[in-house]
């Protein structure tokens, strides 16, 4: 017989965590339909060798839910590897959605994630009020496929309209709420999202959260659906005042009542925490022996606060990654510095007595220098190590050079002191630097135990959120170039299986993750001694031309989805191939 592609003489890491062998693989109409040797013709062949062939990545953990409905191969995404991604996290969502209702969806996303609102109303046209009707306008014009979870926010708007973030729920709201869920998981989403959690009635990011307003009963209740129907993943966002623990013990309560797994926000190793991973790991590894499956999500990137010095003190603030303001912020002369206009901020960075005086309060002095963000819950801290100051981004192309450099390597390259350095940086790109200061995910031996716990799943990239940081994009070219070729913190059979065979079982999708004969080919083809992420760079293709970062990688040679070639070396082809991903109570209307 003739295939539509054959995919010939790769190393094959199928997903299931086995180790990689080399064979052929063979598609016809969007399906694998074998892993062998094979002689016969074929439409198109792609010679692998020297590749790597392994199922798509998921990124299970997306705010992308307005992006993609403008942006059909989905930016950073698809360039670093992955064929499908989860929207829907965090109750924040745009379905269900009363007919006008839409520009609230809209702000709170606006406000919550960083997502530009004018960007969204030109690009969501708001064409639905139910799940199914969204998600059946989701499937237009895909390039990599997505799947979503119903919002606990969206869902309490829905039933109970600007009430949703004054009060709680009566019993027959929350009946309500459970039906929505019922109905959304037959229309195919693959679970419930729940948060953000903070004092009812208190305001996160300048907004009242309607999920925030809500008691862990009614969570729980709304949940239960999905114990009722055997089917579907919760998912709790962090960010709560109490740290891990409070989303940890909801994921986990919520997988006991119900049977179904569970995700929460954060496991991270932190600078300021050094043992605090460790109590996490064994809160993990006890409840998952008292019978519940939620498991942590953790960071293959490393993070902390993400500044520049024209911004100032605009931004939204994050409390894993941005910083709303400097970090040198409560220093005398960098507030009086910062306080100017931009033009004159420029000019002072220039003054060489000036620099002194920025240098002695932001390199000479001893110790660590307390903060507080300016609409942050936490203190935060910058310990003056410059070798933990990262360019982030470079807005000139001849600046890009320095990503992902520390400052003090760069003052050593250069052969200049710290603060020269870093201000001649700062003022050759007009102040459009941005940097990041790195405070957590970066020690190996800690995420050697993170990663390689059976409790934790990799991703949160939150891609989609904060675009103008992109920060989190690239997890897969990270931890497939930085933490298993170059740390070796784990096998490459180990980190393919955790973004793609692992991720396809939590989301009960049956037919993705794994190359074996009957799965949906989405394939992704990679070089493993040479995958990474590239330098970020600004883009302006928004529908309102705002600026959004880019990041690509380089040894990713083709991203196939549902049999197509939908990227090759980094190049969209033009085909939109994707497709919604449906939950297996999902039936196809006659």
């Amino acid at each position: 017989m003739a295939y539509d592609l054959l995919i010939k003489n790769g190393r094959v890491i199928d997903g299931s965590g086995g180790p990689g062998f080399y064979a052929d693989v063979a598609v016809s109409n969007g399906k694998i339909v074998g892993v062998g040797k094979f002689n016969e013709s074929a439409t198109r062949t792609i010679d692998a060798e020297g590749r790597v062939v392994a199922p798509g990545f998921i990124d299970h953990h997306t705010h992308f839910d307005s992006q993609c409905m403008w942006d059909p191969i989905v930016n950073s995404t698809s360039l670093n590897g992955n064929t499908s991604i989860i929207v829907g996290q965090c109750g924040i969502v745009l379905a269900p959605a009363r007919p006008g209702d839409g520009d609230w969806y809209m702000q709170m996303f606006d406000k919550m994630e960083g997502i530009p609102l004018s960007a969204q109303r030109k690009g969501v046209d708001f064409a639905w009020e139910s799940i199914a009707e969204y998600l059946d306008a989701v499937g237009r014009n895909r390039g990599i496929n997505v799947g979503s979870l119903v919002g606990h926010s969206g869902v309490r708007r829905y039933v109970m309209g600007e009430a949703a973030q004054e009060r709680v729920a009566t019993p027959e709201e929350i009946e309500a709420m459970k039906r929505i869920v019922r109905e959304g998981i037959q229309a195919g989403a693959l679970g419930f999202s729940v948060g953000n959690f903070a004092d009812q009635g208190e305001e996160i990011f300048g907004v009242k959260v309607p999920s925030s307003v809500a008691s862990d009963e009614e969570r729980y209740a709304v949940g239960s659906v999905l114990g009722e129907m055997g089917t579907g993943v919760f998912q709790v966002s962090g960010g709560a005042a109490g740290g891990y623990k409070t989303p940890a013990l909801i994921a986990q309560e919520l997988s006991r009542r119900t049977g179904r797994p569970a995700m929460y926000n954060l496991l991270a190793q932190e600078l300021n925490k050094p043992d605090e991973w460790k109590e996490h790991l064994q809160m993990l590894e006890d409840a998952f022996k008292s019978g519940t499956r939620a498991y942590a999500s953790c960071l293959s990137a490393t993070a902390g606060p993400i500044f520049d010095l024209r911004a100032g003190l605009g931004g939204l603030e994050d409390e894993d990654m941005i910083s709303p303001t400097t970090v040198f912020q409560g220093m005398t002369t960098w507030d009086s510095v910062m306080a100017q206009p931009v033009r004159e901020r420029i000019q002072a960075f220039r003054d060489p007595e000036i620099r002194r005086a920025l240098s002695l309060e932001g390199v000479e002095t001893e110790g660590t220098h307390s903060y507080q963000a300016e609409r942050g819950t936490r203190r935060m801290s910058f310990n003056r190590r410059w070798d933990l100051v990262q360019v982030y981004m470079a807005h000139e192309e001849r600046n890009r050079q320095y990503s992902g450099k520390s400052i003090e390597q760069i003052s050593k390259e250069q052969g200049k002191g710290i603060m020269d350095a870093f201000l001649d940086l700062v003022l050759d790109d007009d102040l459009r630097t941005s940097f990041q200061v790195i405070d957590r995910n970066n020690d190996t031996e800690s995420q050697r135990e993170i990663f390689g716990s059976p409790y934790t799943v990799i991703g949160t990239t939150d891609g989609g959120a904060r675009p103008d940081k992109g920060d989190r994009t690239t997890y897969s070219t990270h931890l497939l170039g930085y933490w298993v070729r170059e740390k070796q913190v784990m096998s490459l059979e180990e980190a393919v299986y955790r973004m793609t065979g692992k991720t396809a079982i939590m989301h009960d999708l049956h037919d993705r993750g794994f190359i074996a004969a009957g799965k949906a080919a989405d394939i992704t083809i990679f070089d493993p001694d040479t995958i990474t992420s590239t330098p970020r760079e600004p883009m302006y293709s928004f529908p309102g031309g705002e600026m959004h970062v880019k990041q690509g990688a380089t040894g990713i040679n083709y991203v196939i989805v549902n049999g197509e070639v939908l990227l090759e070396n980094g190049e969209h082809t033009g085909a939109l191939p994707g497709q919604v991903l449906r939950g297996p109570l999902y039936q196809v209307k006659k």
